[in-house]
């Protein structure tokens, strides 16, 4: 089998002209950070602006490296598959904010992220050689959850179990 490299999101973002930015880095007024990142940093994982054609996604900076990983790829996602929002809220500036898709927009690009994160090749392969999810994940830059998450919706470990007992 040929090698299967890790696909970089931040690289992947830049090569199709989007800027990618932490929270953190936005100089936001000190309480507005401290909702983002302080007081309820699990309420969100990452955004997508766009305006006047450029396109802007704001990451989390508490999260780990895996999950602005997932989240990179999945808001990288919708901007490949030309998705619109379902509503669009504009800010006092004017800047579009696109973070409300529908829930079938959400679910593609589930499943995309995770798909160009996660190549269903590369799994076969690695959990065909032995190698466990948690290498597996820690290889490719994702957190456990999205490898298992992968692994059992692709159908990987029951095509490798039927593969064992033949």
């Amino acid at each position: 089998m040929a090698k299967i490299d890790v696909l970089d999101p931040w690289r992947t973002a830049a090569h199709r002209g989007v800027l990618v930015r932490g929270a953190d880095e936005l100089g936001l007024a000190v309480e507005h950070a401290a909702q983002l990142m302080v007081n309820d940093p699990d309420s969100w994982s990452g955004m997508t602006l766009a305006e006047r054609g450029m396109k802007l996604i704001v990451l989390n900076p508490i999260h780990s490296r895996a999950r602005q990983c997932a989240t990179l790829m999945h808001e990288l996602a919708h901007i490949m598959l030309d998705h619109a929002p379902a509503s669009a809220v504009a800010s006092v500036s004017g800047m579009v904010l696109l973070s409300d898709y529908s829930d079938d927009q959400e679910s593609e690009a589930d499943w995309l992220g995770a798909a160009l994160l996660l190549p269903e090749a590369a799994l076969l392969h690695h959990r065909g050689a032995g190698k466990s999810a948690a290498q597996i994940a820690q290889m490719f830059g994702v957190s456990l959850d999205l490898c298992n998450w992968r692994c059992r919706m692709t159908g990987v470990e029951k095509r490798l179990s039927y593969r064992r007992s033949a």
